[in-house]
């Protein structure tokens, strides 16, 4: 009973923060919806101080049935309507199921935590009629709960007779009131239930309005402190950090400088989450950054090769790269122990700098499996093929450096580059070989690399354990032409190198009926677009290739275009399979 009554608690506490931070925008009363004559005299009252989200779910019963039939399998042994999963989330008797109105939406509100926790947040549910429901619940031989009046708010608080709720419950008006403390019921309730049934109500099945304030606040706190974690000691991106550093700060600056932001979910035959922020006034980064933004449409990616199973475009502008150089270059002195000197610093940036003129406005990168193993392939649009050789010749020889080349010997690396043979390409296939060293793993104290701490803080890592080792070295191939940068790295690289080239005149990801309908709604709009193959993905990491049942998940964003003199707003959006979505929901099941 213990552990049944812990679950419970939790899974209430989730419905209430959760749906209250992910649930819709502003209002709550739909034109046609039951009259609500207990909650009519009760006036709006001021929004609480640090609001950070307005939450709404505009018909619950409907986008309940949407989301079990998008699940199936064990979803149908859930409750079939909103009001019977509430009651049973928040250990309310069945009988009053049938008092939760699931035509009228659910509301929400959620407020910045003083001590810097989580946001603290508040539901709203309507019931029929909200004497009524405190009666069935406090009255009676089966009487769960009893009222105690709040003077200052006039909410009806739920206690319980026995035991203790996984919630705090409360009536006002014809809602009830859920929170994960009083205090937060009492605080947020009144605005749930007096204030956002008054405005508009959104057509998604979920809906968000996260307010400027909270932008440029505790959303913008939460994303800067997500981003230091990934950030080294002395503040430079760790390594498999250092290739976004530029676009995250960039985008942390524009987070700090928009108007509002909403996020909707609709539920069909797949899942649709979309985001959009508006600029603020005032020609700041975020007017700046979506005026400047390079979009275009999806046929760079639709060009990568037919079996890829992952996919992925970027656009960029030659302004944006310049001014990402001396990010860049910072990020990757950053790797090197002790200050980069000044001459190797400027060696550095020129290198950058000359590749990042040279290469055109986007690039794309796909990744397939054979049965030996992964193979990363990538195409970049070219604007000086000349310039652009040179340059990545010049960025191979910073390898070379002394900081640079003490640093790959602390990692027991060596990097090498060369000319390589490959039949059938047209133009000079080139060679970058990355190498471990014989140092790198012998053992700490003869004269190798020291011994890396296993997971457990002791000293025996995968090696010691007996696990397969990583590969000895590795091979990344590229050529450069009119039509392109081409370059592979992985298993076969050879053999990816091939492909993504042929793609042009060959097979392509756009000829695969299940991605070309997933892609095709993205438009001409796209800065960033995400494609990958889960399921697929999973079978050809099990050594199943070409197993799986297709379900894309595509993830896009960029722009849209500048309207009666509004700044450009910007967008993002998932698209979800229904097969993915089943699966993920059974591997959850399954734990």
């Amino acid at each position: 009973m213990r552990s049944t009554s812990a679950v419970r608690r939790g899974a209430a506490v989730l419905l209430a923060i959760v749906l209250g931070l992910s649930a819709g925008a502003l209002g709550c009363k739909s034109p046609g919806a039951p009259s609500d004559a207990g909650a009519a005299a009760l006036s709006p009252v001021p929004a609480p101080a640090g609001l950070v989200a307005e939450a709404f779910l505009p018909t619950p019963d409907a986008t309940w049935a949407k989301a079990r039939a998008l699940v199936g399998g064990s979803a149908a042994l859930l409750p079939s309507s909103a009001g019977a999963l509430a009651a049973s989330l928040l250990g309310l008797p069945i009988t009053v199921a049938s008092e939760i109105d699931g035509g009228v939406p659910v509301l929400g509100a959620a407020v910045e935590a003083a001590d810097g926790a989580r946001p603290r947040a508040a539901l709203g549910i309507h019931v029929k009629d909200g004497g009524r429901f405190v009666d069935q619940l406090t009255r009676g031989e089966g009487a769960r709960f009893r009222a105690k009046p709040d003077a200052a708010t006039a909410i009806a608080l739920l206690e319980p007779l026995h035991g203790a709720s996984p919630v705090a419950l409360g009536v006002l008006g014809n809602y009830l009131l859920v929170a994960e403390t009083p205090g937060d019921l009492i605080s947020l309730g009144p605005y749930v239930a007096r204030t956002m049934p008054q405005a508009q109500v959104p057509k998604e099945d979920l809906a968000v309005e996260i307010p400027r304030a909270a932008l440029e606040g505790p959303v913008l706190k939460a994303a800067r402190s997500a981003w230091d974690k990934a950030r080294g000691p002395d503040g430079a991106p760790r390594a498999t950090a250092v290739p976004l550093g530029p676009m995250i700060e960039s985008a942390l600056a524009m987070l700090g400088d928009l108007e509002r932001a909403r996020l909707t979910l609709v539920l069909d035959e797949n899942a649709h989450l979309r985001v959009s922020g508006t600029p603020k006034a005032g020609g700041g980064p975020a007017s700046k950054a979506s005026a400047d933004l390079a979009v275009g449409d999806v046929k760079p990616l639709l060009d990568l090769p037919a079996d890829s199973l992952v996919g992925i475009l970027v656009r960029d502008r030659a302004a944006t790269r310049a001014e990402n150089v001396p990010r860049l270059v910072d990020a990757l002195a950053g790797l090197v122990e002790g200050d980069l000197p000044a001459a190797e610093r400027e060696r550095l940036g020129a290198a950058i700098r000359a590749a990042s003129d040279a290469r055109g406005d986007w690039f794309a990168g796909g990744l397939r499996f054979d049965g030996a193993g992964p193979t990363a392939f990538v195409r970049a649009a070219v604007g000086d093929r000349a310039k652009l050789e040179t340059s990545i010749q010049d960025l191979l020889g910073t390898a070379e450096l002394p900081p640079f080349k003490a640093a790959l010997q602390r990692e027991g690396l060596r990097v090498s580059a060369g000319k390589a043979a490959l039949p059938l390409l047209d133009g000079d296939v080139r060679r970058v070989r990355f190498e471990r060293t014989a140092g790198a793993s012998a053992p700490a104290g003869a004269g190798g690399a020291p011994a890396r701490k296993g997971p457990q803080g002791g000293k025996g890592g995968p090696a010691a354990q007996g696990a397969s080792l990583p590969p000895s070295s590795i091979e990344l191939l590229y050529l450069v032409r009119d039509d392109g940068l081409f370059a592979s790295v992985g298993n076969d690289p050879g053999a990816g190198l091939r492909s993504v080239v042929g793609a042009l005149q060959g097979e392509r990801l756009g000829e695969v009926p299940s991605m070309k309908t997933a892609l095709a709604p993205l438009g001409s709009d796209i800065a960033f677009a995400l494609v990958v193959e889960p399921l697929r993905l999973v079978a050809s990491r099990l050594g199943q290739p070409g197993a799986g049942d297709t379900a894309p998940v595509v993830i896009a964003a960029g722009a849209a275009p500048e309207s009666a003199g509004s700044p450009a707003a910007f967008w993002a959006r998932a698209d979800v399979a229904a097969a993915a979505i089943r699966e993920l929901a059974r591997l959850g099941g399954a734990f």
